[in-house]
């Protein structure tokens, strides 16, 4: 859930020939915002203040936040007077949804001296307007959770309309966003096959799920099947429409693949002992929890920053994963046996060579096995 903020990004000096930004911001042909991009970098080269800030919110609107989050990072060691530098790493977290963070760097910008009264003006301003934001939200997300409470005793009772269950579905949909709610896309997912079991031909109970498939498993062969039957009772659905788009827009793959790799750097950045990339990894396990890559990261990250209680809690929690496959046994495994849980270790190596698709995989397993010393597979646990 967004706090209900749209802070524009601030800049200042002369914009460059040809406004290379706007052309960033627009559909234009890659060929076109990458050379845009390259004059934006050239511009801020020599490293004037207001450059700088531009190239960065030209990061930004190409999709590239994490540089652009770098270059105003080192433009604030740099010019720790320079307020718009602040101001737009704020409001970077806060596209991102990272609240926390963006309060923390305003304070920051707060409690810096030489900052101009424009720009501390404009800091108090959003400062006071995320606080209201984020009251507004959390007064938000509570009557969420009440009525996600009315609605499963109803459930519960017997006495819930399809409509009710609907409702359910999209209120669980709006709390994954929620930092902390203990929402995820699984239980988004289970109230959407409960719409689907009360109103089996209802358009809206097909998107629900498609939407909610989407969220919890991607684009699975079960996802595929809603698409079909919502093909037969509703052919002009809105949602049909924005499949097709995913498909035919080239700038669908380019914004997929710059999230992507935005998450590996993520990923990377928390094994660093980054602990804004460890929370924001948090939450895409939230959301997102039958995607391991993200666990595996996660996980690796605690661990390595030597937090092994809580490596081992998620350990545990990953081992439970109902949608755990061949390669979640392989990392399981691995992990117990680090933590020092090692009949645990031992079960999990069972299951991963119980569940290997050919020779590699078990041959994968074998290897492991003997590099920590976990025995034969032979005599493993595969049940």
């Amino acid at each position: 859930m967004h706090d209900g903020l749209n802070w524009s990004l601030l800049l200042d000096g002369p914009k460059l020939p040809g406004d290379p930004i706007a052309a960033l911001q627009g559909h234009r042909p890659e060929a076109e915002q990458a050379e845009a991009l390259r004059q934006l970098a050239d511009a801020a080269a020599p490293g004037d203040s207001s450059a700088v800030n531009q190239y960065a919110a030209a990061l930004l609107a190409f999709g590239r936040k994490d540089d652009a989050e770098r270059v105003w990072r080192t433009l604030i060691e740099r010019r720790p007077d320079f307020a718009y530098a602040y101001l737009n790493l704020a409001t970077s977290h806060l596209m991102a949804g990272r609240a926390d963070e963006c309060a923390r760097t305003l304070e920051a910008c707060r409690g810096r001296s030489g900052i101009d009264p424009q720009g501390r003006q404009l800091v108090e301003r959003r400062i006071a307007e995320l606080e209201d934001a984020r009251q507004d939200t959390a007064r938000q997300v509570r009557y969420l959770e009440l009525r996600v409470a009315a609605i499963r005793e109803r459930f519960e009772r017997g006495l819930a309309s399809a409509e009710e269950l609907k409702e359910l579905a999209r209120l669980l949909s709006s709390l994954v966003q929620v930092p902390g709610s203990g929402v995820t896309s699984r239980d988004f997912l289970e109230a959407a096959r409960q719409v689907r079991r009360a109103a089996a031909d209802d358009p809206d109970a097909l998107e629900i799920l498609a939407a909610a498939l989407i969220a919890a498993e991607g684009f699975s062969p079960e996802f595929n099947d809603v698409l079909l039957e919502l093909e037969r009772v509703a052919p002009h659905s809105t949602l049909l429409a924005t499949v097709r788009e995913w498909h035919t827009d080239p700038m669908q793959a380019q914004h997929a693949e710059s999230r992507a790799q935005r998450l590996r750097e993520v990923g990377r950045r928390a094994f660093a002992g980054d602990r804004n990339a460890v929370e924001e990894l948090r939450l895409e396990v939230q959301r997102s929890p039958t995607n391991h890559d993200y666990r595996f990261d996660l996980v690796s990250a605690v661990y390595h920053m030597g937090d092994y209680a809580e490596a081992r809690r998620l350990t545990d929690e990953w081992a439970t994963d109902p949608s755990a496959d061949h390669l979640v046994h392989f990392h399981v495994a691995q992990f117990y046996w680090i933590l020092g849980a090692q009949d645990l270790s031992r079960h999990h190596f069972g299951r991963a060579y119980a569940t290997a698709a050919d020779e590699t995989d078990r041959e994968d397993v074998r290897l492991a096995m003997r590099t920590v010393g976990a025995g034969d597979p032979a005599d493993l646990d595969r049940g």
